[in-house]
């Protein structure tokens, strides 16, 4: 499978992560690679029937899924966790008439995985035909603990994706910088690797105001400042969410994202229980969330940031739902799903 992606992309196994995945155009996911994470939040049953509608539709596209399932309870599933169930599953085809051949991965290992753990998955990289990557925080005293893991694997290093994982930064310090200086001389010095790519995100875990505001690309930033030095290292983010996955709660804001060559861009309002009579356009007939959720489209598409209804599957649904069309406009999952779809759309695009 080919592993020559423009950048990479962090992902949650939730439903409009995998909606904006399943509308993607094929020439973005051509220069994407998609790594779902796998947490504790969610039905560990319900989020690898997520990856594998996921991984069988980059398939069609001559794609592979990365899948991190590294927080999900091993001893639930086989010998090598959610990742041979993963991997179980699309070994076989949808339904009786589907002979093909099975689907392949490429398993994400994470650091302080032990020996045993590494091997094995090691040995299902190398069956799926795929390699492996492994996604490391970076932080003192890592460089021998990623020796370990990478001579745990036992797979050629050039069959080996590292993804060096700074998590949320909310700056570029020179430190940031610096860490992943480190990082990079590490990597390099057990020879060379198939893809070496820097991973953070810089979205807040909560948005605390209303109202429409910019905040800089700190991780698109950081990135640029690295490649300078580093121009094979591989931009990395985790879509429009915050790298840690938090505890959900009754919404009561409805926040739309959206990429720019700018920064991010947020517009957030609280949830109207009643609608104003004088709308007109039929809003009012909608359930409060939706009818909420229509008006920030509206804002959206009159900005002068907003990239065109054709630049990608939600930039279509964004423009529909301005202009009163759409459907399902109320479901939770609608903005992270559009406003994922643009940002896949963004991350193809961007220029190096």
């Amino acid at each position: 499978m080919p592993h020559d992606a423009h950048a990479w992309v962090a992902l949650r196994a939730k439903e409009g992560e995998a909606e904006a995945l399943t509308h993607a155009d094929e020439a973005h996911l051509g220069r994407i690679q998609p790594l779902m994470i796998l947490d504790q939040a969610t039905s560990a049953a319900r989020q690898i029937g997520r990856a594998e509608g996921v991984a069988r539709h980059l398939h069609t596209h001559h794609r592979v899924l990365a899948v991190d399932a590294s927080d999900v309870d091993r001893s639930t599933f086989t010998p090598v966790g959610a990742l041979g169930e993963l991997v179980d599953r699309l070994s076989y085809g949808v339904d009786l008439f589907d002979v093909g051949a099975p689907i392949p991965i490429l398993p994400v290992l994470r650091e302080g995985a032990s020996a045993r753990t590494a091997a094995d998955t090691g040995r299902l990289g190398e069956e799926t035909g795929t390699g492996v990557a492994l996604r490391i925080r970076w932080r003192p005293g890592i460089p021998a603990e990623f020796e370990r893991i990478v001579e745990a694997l036992n797979v050629d290093p050039r069959r080996i994706d590292i993804v060096v994982d700074l998590g949320f930064i909310e700056a570029v310090p020179t430190e940031h910088a610096h860490a992943v200086h480190t990082a990079v001389a590490t990597v390099r010095a057990i020879g060379p690797v198939r893809n070496l790519v820097l991973l953070s995100g810089s979205v807040p875990s909560r948005l605390s105001h209303h109202g429409n505001w910019q905040q800089d690309r700190y991780e698109e930033q950081l990135w640029r400042e690295v490649s300078a030095r580093h121009s094979d290292v591989l931009f990395g983010d985790y879509g429009v969410v915050h790298p840690k996955q938090a505890p959900g709660w009754p919404p009561k804001n409805i926040t739309v994202r959206y990429t720019c060559s700018t920064g991010w861009a947020y517009w957030r309002r609280p949830i109207e229980e009643s609608a104003p009579a004088h709308e007109g356009d039929g809003s009012t007939d909608e359930p409060p969330r939706a009818r909420t959720f229509r008006k920030l489209c509206r804002e959206l598409v009159d900005a002068d940031i907003f990239a065109g209804r054709y630049f990608s599957w939600g930039d279509h649904e964004l423009s529909d739902a301005a202009h009163g069309n759409g459907r399902a406009l109320g479901r939770s999952s609608a903005p992270i799903a559009f406003a994922t779809s643009h940002h896949l759309a963004y991350l193809a695009t961007m220029p190096t």
